[in-house]
């Protein structure tokens, strides 16, 4: 690969995912495109310039009208300076409300975002942008005389089109994100949405739209493109070899994935039939078996309600697995009225999801009861509007006794261990519990069925490097001691896992990184799945006109070497921003490094509710607009 680098603040930054604009020539008569942070392709005609994407040069000049595939401002960013110049804008027109009616989508998506079980990107953008025309698919753009064709094209978002221009005895197909140079694909998180033939929603679908994108890339395949000039990534000169081979990848990997998906425990087979079906062609998935249940589902010390678990002690005491439903505490109510429980002592969090914590704050008033967690979920529980990620309670909650790993302590006649267990989700934990005299049971929250693995939710951030996510899980489960069995709070009988098992979970794990590693234009998967791997913290924040004020860059290095990153803010109209530190943010590999945005907010600044975005810019790469965070603007004086 040819690197086109450019000193910023210290930083080259090469060709990854983006690079210092420069002209190449895709051998079509009036056709020239810009490679850069985005692609801007300028089709010349009769003295006029058509943009497809925008254009990503820092000074770019006016043109007479700019197409746009999709609603992505980590895209639209390129073609906004140009319609903000006077450009006329076309748009898909199922995305026409992501470019006009932003104010409503963020003002909805604040609330949302909590309980939030439809897993869109909220890569919006931040303000609304006019629009002169919207279009669908089988419809036609005329421009100077040509007609360029649209097909609609969903995928990498809900209702993106691939523009067909024809010209010159050449055909070339603008297909935004659907694709990545030869084979591959920018992300996959970005396709999580609900599969209605299947009635799954979009929390429990893994990359939902992927049958979308393959009969996508199938409807361009059959143009018979000369060229696919996607919004990212080199000119792809050989598009039905590219195509085929992207559609293989994808196909493996989603093979791969049906094999161990817990999803075959709650939803049945001919869930993952027709799952199967849908993106392989096929209703055959060779799944793992199922894995050994306990006799009578659970030991009788261990009392099931609804997804949380009571244990009870002799004497008549309760210990609470989490407490996220009213039913739950209701029971419990009539339990001590009937004498049979005498109180709960203590609840352990397993994980941050709404309906294992949402009341837990209810239960601490009615019983005193002492909250135990892992200490690595502390700030997301007693913080949570700083965070963006699935499911999260509107409750702070406050922690009694905040765990290391490995803590040991005793209640009644059992032995407690708490660990931290990244499995559903990063912010999760596990506890084993070892009654004197009987059974051992580790508590895994929601991370295993007998089947599989729960990581149907790719913004749950299932990370996938050794020491790490569900590889961390299944080491620490083969560590516990013989004859442990294992309890998710929404499966009813405990179940354990043979050598065998836990081994073809790690074999399956270990080949879907190989098979991510084939699709990733990254140097490394986990970029494919880690929705926050880059992230603003906090995400929600209030403050006050003529403040100053701060939020962080929080970014993840998935990269096996050092990286070096630049942060660049993009703040409301009249704000000012103070300073980034460090300017250049050196992350050692697998770790996690901040950098914060100091910024100003205008005395004359109304109230209200302001986006702010930033850059991420590094060797490999340059993400504009990336990620945002929510500025809530209060009366002068109050915060």
């Amino acid at each position: 690969m040819v690197l086109h680098l450019c000193a910023l603040a210290g930083v080259c930054v090469g060709s990854g995912l983006g690079a210092i604009p420069a002209e190449e020539s895709p051998g079509v008569d009036g056709l020239t495109v810009i490679r850069g942070a985005v692609n801007g392709a300028f089709f010349h005609k009769d003295g006029k310039v058509l943009a497809i994407y925008g254009d990503p040069r820092p000074d770019p000049a006016p043109v007479d009208t700019v197409l746009f595939t999709h609603h992505r401002r980590d895209v639209a960013w390129a073609g906004r300076a140009l319609v903000d110049k006077g450009a006329k804008s076309v748009v898909p027109a199922k995305e026409n409300d992501l470019f006009v009616g932003v104010d409503a989508f963020w003002a909805n998506f604040q609330i949302a975002r909590f309980h939030d079980y439809a897993q869109q990107s909220s890569k919006v953008l931040c303000v609304p942008m006019s629009v002169n025309q919207q279009v669908r698919g089988g419809e036609t753009v005329t421009w100077q005389g040509e007609a360029i064709r649209v097909l609609d094209t969903p995928g990498y978002t809900r209702g993106a089109v691939t523009y067909l221009l024809s010209h010159a005895g050449k055909t070339v197909a603008f297909t935004g994100d659907l694709i990545y140079g030869d084979g591959k694909l920018t992300d996959l998180y970005s396709l999580q949405d609900a599969i209605p033939d299947t009635k799954a929603d979009a929390y429990h679908a893994y990359a939902g739209r992927l049958g979308d994108l393959l009969e996508s890339l199938r409807r361009i395949a059959a143009e018979k493109p000369d060229l696919l000039v996607p919004s990212r990534g080199p000119i792809i000169t050989d598009p039905q070899a590219s195509i085929n081979k992207l559609v293989t990848r994808l196909q493996a990997l989603y093979s791969n994935y049906l094999s161990i998906d817990a999803l075959r425990w709650y939803f049945k087979d001919d869930h993952i039939r027709a799952k199967a079906q849908r993106v392989l062609g096929t209703p055959d998935v060779k799944w793992m078996p199922m894995a050994e249940k306990f006799p009578n589902d659970t030991p009788p010390w261990l009392v099931v309600m609804e997804n949380s678990r009571l244990l009870l002690s002799d004497d008549g005491s309760g210990f609470l697995l989490d407490c996220g439903m009213n039913k739950v505490l209701d029971e419990l109510k009539q339990r001590r009225a009937a004498g049979s429980l005498k109180g709960i002592d203590g609840v352990f969090i397993t994980h941050y999801h709404d309906d294992h914590t949402d009341l837990i704050p209810a239960l601490v008033k009615e019983f005193g009861s002492t909250v135990y967690a892992h200490r690595n979920l502390e700030d997301i529980l007693e913080n949570p509007s700083a965070y963006r990620m699935p499911c999260l309670t509107t409750v702070p909650i406050n922690l009694s006794c905040r765990l290391a790993e490995g803590a040991t302590w005793r209640w009644k006649e059992f032995k407690m261990t708490a660990y931290d267990f990244p499995g559903q989700t990063l912010y999760h934990n596990a506890l084993l519990v070892e009654k004197d005299k009987g059974e051992k049971i580790l508590f895994v929250g929601d991370s295993f069925t007998p089947c599989g693995i729960d990581d149907y939710c790719l913004q749950n951030r299932n990370l996938m490097h050794e020491g790490m996510g569900y590889l961390k899980c299944l080491d620490l489960i083969g560590k516990m001691p013989p004859g442990t069995w294992l309890v998710n709070q929404h499966v009813e009988p405990a179940f354990r896992f043979s050598p065998e098992q836990l081994r073809t979970l790690r074999e399956t794990l270990v080949k879907r990184w190989s098979l991510l590693q084939d699709l990733s234009p990254w140097d490394d998967p986990n970029y494919l799945i880690d929705e926050g791997w880059a992230r603003c913290y906090p995400y929600s924040m209030q403050k006050s006109a003529c403040k100053t004020a701060h939020c962080f860059v929080r970014i993840m290095n998935h990269s096996p070497e050092v990286q070096t990153y630049v942060v660049n803010p993009h703040l409301p109209d009249g704000w000012k921003a103070d300073a980034v530190t460090p300017a250049a943010l050196r992350v050692p590999p697998r770790q996690e490094g901040s950098a914060e945005i100091q910024f100003t907010i205008p005395k004359d600044c109304k109230p209200g509710r302001y986006i702010l975005s930033a850059d991420i810019q590094w060797p490999a790469g340059d993400l504009r607009e990336w990620v945002e965070a929510i500025v809530n603007v209060e009366e002068p004086g109050r915060n």
